[in-house]
């Protein structure tokens, strides 16, 4: 099963955090970044919204983006108003902020007031003038967000009192100075954002390649009502995206009810809806490229060892069938420190398994430990220690049985290559 590891893709994510008057951080505003410079161009406003998105909530894991604050995500109308895919986003956790100075059409004014009626928060951004429908606007926001500079440079304050009458926390935005801050505390703004707190800093992480037809298949099977079976056997032949699907449990705010036992399980706990919804995003930011099970040697490996894990487990425990979902998931996540450049511990804190999975991954305890490493040793071609564990099954299995294994196994994996052409 051994091959050599290809290094996946860094990944970057600015957020700035927003100050009350009492010093205190109460969110973070998510930036679109695509290198390690504290700056980008956009040219999609939809597509590095949904980077944003898919980075913040699957790839770089909630906890490790945002921590326990709320997330102040840029949107634009179109998408918003794309079908379905702004309720992906956890409403307890995400903040939409809209920028005025791009227009408030009656479509925005309609979605923004069914999203309100969701229970989405929003924060107008951009405003230079308050008319009928920016005024609409703002009554449906909980926040408004305004340029220290269209204040402190004439003092005209009376755009802020208007704010201030409407009953949104008045953000003052781009505050870089002492003078600024004072200012802004004197005409009452609520809450504060810019250099003179703090500059954005980048969240840094790696990137599990998903392949396009990989995400096409999945969305093709939701919207054909597919049976769960055939949609779990697509994510077990895309090792990035099943992984990023455990991490959605969590940032869907489900993780702490639900400790996974399975990618079907996964699958149930996210919805399709929801599922469908983050696929959508990931293709709209380009996260798909040609990367799949069958040219990646680090998705083939993680795939590999998922299955013959999950394969061995039938083999040493014949009567325990509910043990072998998670002996895929503990063979695929076995590999995601190398993927990820994380430890672990980190990856476990993201992702709410079952304590026999954590088990297995951390101090290599319990059954699955014990499977874990037996396909280790047998991987690393430790002939000694494979026969010290082979005698734990007593006469159960031989090194026969695992050559048996890994030739299923590999059929397994050639098919999934054959299935994605």
């Amino acid at each position: 099963m051994s091959t050599l590891l290809e290094p996946t893709k860094d990944i970057y994510l600015g957020k700035q955090p927003l100050i009350d008057r009492d010093q205190a951080v109460i969110g973070y505003e998510l930036l679109f970044r695509d290198t390690t410079d504290n700056f980008s161009v956009i040219t999609s406003a939809k597509a590095a919204t949904a980077d944003v998105v898919c980075k913040a909530f699957a790839e770089l894991g909630l906890a490790n983006a945002l921590g326990n604050q709320k997330a102040f995500i840029n949107v634009d109308e179109d998408f918003l108003c794309e079908d379905g895919i702004a309720e992906f986003l956890p409403k307890e956790t995400v903040l939409l902020e809209i920028d005025a100075s791009q227009g408030v059409t009656p479509r925005l004014l309609d979605r923004c007031s069914e999203l309100r009626g969701l229970g989405y928060e929003f924060s107008v951004a951009g405003i230079n003038m308050i008319s009928e429908p920016e005024s609409r606007l703002l009554q449906l926001a909980s926040y408004s967000k305004l340029d220290v500079s269209a204040v402190a440079a004439d003092r005209d304050t009376s755009i802020v009192s208007r704010l201030r009458s409407m009953s949104t926390k008045v953000i003052a935005n781009r505050v870089e100075s002492l003078e600024e801050k004072k200012l802004c505390s004197d005409l009452g703004f609520d809450i504060f954002q810019g250099y003179y707190f703090a500059h954005p800093v980048i969240v840094e992480g790696r990137k599990l390649d998903s392949s396009y037809r990989g995400l096409m298949r999945i969305i093709n099977l939701i919207n054909e009502n597919a049976d769960v079976a055939q949609i779990e056997a697509v994510f077990k032949s895309e090792p990035g995206l099943a992984i990023n699907l455990l991490r959605l449990t969590n940032a869907v705010g489900m993780g702490a009810h639900a400790r996974i036992t399975s990618i079907r399980h996964a699958i149930t706990v996210v919805g399709m809806r929801q599922i469908q919804r983050w696929l959508t995003l990931l293709l709209f930011s380009h996260s798909g490229g040609n990367a799949n099970v069958s040219s990646n040697p680090l998705m083939q490996t993680a795939a590999l060892r998922g299955c013959f894990m999950e394969l061995l487990a039938s083999r040493c425990f014949p009567a325990k069938r509910d043990l072998r979902d998670p002996a895929f998931i503990t063979g695929l996540m076995s590999y995601m420190p190398a993927a990820l450049g994380m430890t672990m511990t980190d990856i476990l804190s993201q992702i709410a398994v079952t304590s026999e999975v954590k088990l297995a991954l951390g101090p290599h305890e319990g059954e699955l430990g014990l499977l874990l490493n037996l396909t280790e040793n047998y991987d690393n071609e430790n002939i000694d220690a494979t026969a010290a564990l082979l005698k734990r099954f007593g006469n159960k299995i031989t090194f026969q049985t695992l050559g048996l294994c890994l030739s299923e196994t590999i059929a397994w994996v050639q098919q999934l290559g054959r299935e994605a052409e």
